[in-house]
């Protein structure tokens, strides 16, 4: 049985709930005929567990192999206000992109922030579209792998929320980690972010932004190309979770 508990939890009563649970379960399967009888309880073993939401908090400088995708703008905020900050950088148009400064508070007001927590866990992101009814986003995160005989590690973009509809409004966000740390950034361009992870392909791609299911524009007799196949791809897609691709060796793509 786990519960949640705060530091204005009635300790005691949780207990006792838990207590009479378990002598509910042992009455119930006594009268089932299980044939077992109960002599005594010796004891009861209590384990506690530190719960740390995931979430943004302060900066954090992307890895170089991310960052020279230039695909991103990753606000350099000095507060926990990271998630607004990723938020308004979709407006900001004067360099420098990544300050926050006046070119980023003078769009505060764009956005409803009513009731939510800073640093700002996943479980608020639904929260903050309700607040903006235009509003939808999708967060990822970043799997360090090491390939050798490379000397220094690769990152692959995988989802973390993914919407189930993509409103007027939508943002694509990546949630980077640093030890206890995170941190949102604004994913300015999805396609060049995850295309090398998923394509060779030289020309014009859009992806599914669920599965990472890439489609070019060549045209084909009998079978749909870009973003026609992109909309159809949406259709079978949209009812399943997200889920992590993985290239294999020989072409193919494997799912966790």
């Amino acid at each position: 049985m786990a519960v949640e508990i705060f530091s204005d939890s009635d300790i005691r009563t949780i207990v006792e709930i838990a207590c009479m649970k378990l002598m509910k379960e042992k009455d119930e399967y006594s009268e089932r005929g299980s044939g077992f009888t109960s002599e005594s309880i010796d004891g009861l073993l209590l384990a506690v567990y530190k719960y740390t939401p995931m979430g943004g908090s302060s900066y954090i400088e992307l890895p170089a192999y991310i960052d020279r995708k230039r695909a991103t703008i990753n606000p350099q905020n000095v507060d926990r206000y990271c998630f607004k900050w990723a938020i308004l950088a979709r407006h900001v148009t004067k360099p420098p992109v990544y300050r926050v400064r006046e070119n980023y508070w003078q769009h505060e007001d764009k956005y409803n922030f009513d009731d939510i927590t800073f640093p700002t866990p996943l479980s608020d992101i639904p929260k903050f579209e309700k607040n903006n009814i235009n509003v939808s986003i999708n967060v990822y995160g970043l799997d360090k792998k090491f390939q050798p005989p490379r000397e220094y590690p690769t990152y692959e973009v995988y989802p973390l929320l993914v919407a189930d509809e993509e409103k007027t409004e939508h943002f694509d966000l990546l949630l980077v980690t640093d030890g206890d740390n995170s941190h949102y950034t604004f994913i300015s361009n999805f396609s060049r972010l995850i295309r090398k992870q998923k394509t060779g392909h030289d020309g014009r791609v859009v992806f599914c932004k669920r599965c990472f299911t890439s489609f070019d524009n060549q045209n084909l007799k009998y079978k749909l190309s870009g973003q026609e196949a992109l909309d159809q791809q949406k259709l079978i897609c949209g009812t399943h979770k997200p889920i992590l691709p993985e290239m294999r060796y020989g072409g193919g793509v494997s799912t966790i």
